[in-house]
Parts: C-alpha cells; structure tokens; sequence
C-alpha cells in the first residue's frame, strides 16, 4: 500500500473499494479520462516550463494569476518537486522503497520568513483543498526541519485568486503527522474494502454507469 501520497489516501478514505480496484487489483478505470484532468495536467505542465524557464513570457491560460506567476519565476521558485519521507518522517527520494508517504509539489521555495508550499489548482474550490496543503506541509518539513515557519499557498487558476499564505507553526507539525500517521494506519489495517457510496460515486472509475464492477 505504500508509499501513500495525498490523492492514494483520499482515495482509500472516499471509498475503500475505489481504492481496492484501483491500487491493490490494478484495475483499469471503465470511465473516458475527463476534459477537465486532462486541462488541469496540460495547465501544469505549461506553469512548469514556465517557471524552469522553458517558456520565456507566462502561458495563457496563467493569465489571471499572472503577476503572481511573474512573482514566482522572478524569486526562483521550484516547480514540481519529487519528496519523499520515511515512516520516522526522516527525508527520502520520491521512488525510495521505504518512503511511507510521497507527493509532488507544485512550487516550493525558502525565503527568511520560512519555507513557501504552494499548489496550482485548475477548477472549482473545494474545502478539502486545505487537508491536501497540511499533508505537503508534513512531507516537505521532513526536507526543511529547521525552517523557521511553514507558509501553504493555493492558487486558483481559472478564478485568479491566490489565497493568502497559512502559517504553519514548526511546534504544529508533530500533531499534523500524528494525524496523517493514524489515518495511514487505518487505511493499511482494512482486510475488507467495504463500498462507501456517497456524491463521489457519480465520478468513480468504477461506477456501474460506465460499465464498471461497483454496484453503484
């Protein structure tokens, strides 16, 4: 079941049997990939080059974020980084085979202030967004242990908002990681995979509608 990143594990927690079909069976999804995934992969794809400085002049579709994108490259952000940490929450590469959690994060960079966490997000907002910014925030101070403070950014891409930077108190990661270690726990102790039907049905791979196993 390792390493769990932040979307293996939200999958578990939608629904153990999406999780079961998907990362224990390998089952191939029965739903058409989305338009919508398809867009937010090729939007950060372009807002990598752009930042690594492939790409001279921000794409269009950062049109709307754009000094804040100019911001980014101007101070050195990195873009898309691979992290890794252990089960102790020492450091490791993203593909290290002890790695208990993993995650890829959209932009990082350290100032005086502390260490910047951001992620790009194409769509809606969702209140969920936040538990994905503390899980990057447990994973990256496993890199950054010294870092004077922990700031987590999300960048609304289609709506033009960048939020305001959350401060993340260094004496709050132990209990963050408390957190995230119990529901990881939870999830590895399931012999069963029980279906969990609820909104997320309607999006599920497995769906019946389109074909798939799951009864709903």
């Amino acid at each position: 079941m390792r390493p769990w990143s932040y979307s293996r594990l939200s999958c578990y927690e939608d629904c153990p049997k999406q999780y079961w079909y998907s990362y224990v069976e390998n089952v191939p999804g029965f739903r058409e990939p989305s338009p919508a995934a398809e867009r937010g992969t090729d939007i950060h794809a372009k807002a990598e080059q752009y930042l690594v400085g492939q790409l001279k002049i921000y794409p269009p579709e950062l049109q709307k974020v754009s000094s804040h994108a100019m911001k980014l490259k101007t101070i050195g952000a990195k873009a898309e980084v691979k992290l890794g940490a252990k089960e102790d929450w020492s450091p490791c590469g993203f593909e290290d085979k002890d790695a208990m959690i993993r995650g890829i994060i959209d932009i990082l960079y350290e100032v005086p202030d502390g260490v910047h966490i951001q992620d790009w997000k194409t769509g809606q907002v969702y209140g969920s967004h936040a538990s994905q910014m503390e899980f990057y925030t447990a994973l990256v101070a496993a890199h950054y242990p010294t870092a004077t403070n922990y700031f987590t950014t999300l960048v609304y891409i289609d709506q033009g908002l960048v939020t305001r930077p959350r401060s993340v108190d260094p004496g709050r990661i132990k209990p963050i990681r408390m957190l995230l270690k119990g529901r990881i726990e939870n999830a590895e102790a399931d012999t069963i995979f029980p279906v969990q039907p609820g909104s997320q049905c309607k999006w599920c791979d497995y769906s019946k509608r389109y074909g798939g196993p799951c009864q709903y």
